[in-house]
């Protein structure tokens, strides 16, 4: 398994993992009519997009490359949320953990082990020493993953959505490096 940084030719690769990793990590949380939906396709340009506009060493992605193709990535940014604080106190000291996705047949492999692993050096590399997550409260799997892996919630909770009527509560995970 090789992990590497994403180039803009990965869209397609990572846009079919996103797709993938939903339906079957977000069955019965996220409506099943919204999953069923999800294209793979208008993706794509969406994550080259993506790929192609992260600045390093602040903002990338990163893939693990299996046989097949991509079969798990992360991407990272600098945290600017909008009310205007970072997870530090100001915009701009900490990193976010924007997406976080594997197919299902590499779950519990050490595939997701080794690309965290490589992220927070990513992270740690870019000069950030503190970064934030968001992950759906009612997601215990990944929820269980963050934690083995050093970061834990803070307390904040949101709201995202709706999507398709269903308002989803996510947890804001943060990790110290």
């Amino acid at each position: 398994m090789l992990i590497r940084e994403a180039v803009p030719g990965d869209g397609p690769g990572v846009a079919g993992v996103q797709v993938r990793s939903w339906r079957a990590a977000y069955r019965g949380l996220v409506p099943q009519d919204y999953l069923d939906a999800m294209d793979t396709e208008r993706r794509v340009a969406r994550w080259s997009e993506w790929i192609a506009g992260a600045v390093r060493p602040g903002a990338g992605m990163l893939v693990a490359d299996g046989p097949g193709g991509v079969v798990a990535f992360a991407a990272f940014a600098a945290f600017a949320p909008e009310d205007g604080e970072g997870a530090g106190g100001a915009v701009g000291e900490a990193s976010e953990l924007e997406a976080f996705y594997s197919v299902p047949e590499v779950w519990g492999s050490g595939v997701n082990r080794r690309l965290i692993a490589d992220v927070h050096g990513a992270i740690t590399g870019a000069g950030y020493t503190e970064a934030v997550l968001w992950v759906l409260r009612d997601n215990p799997r990944a929820r269980r993953f963050y934690a083995a892996h050093g970061w834990a919630a803070d307390g904040t909770v949101t709201e995202a959505g709706p999507i398709n009527g269903v308002v989803l509560p996510r947890v804001r995970y943060r990790r110290r490096f």
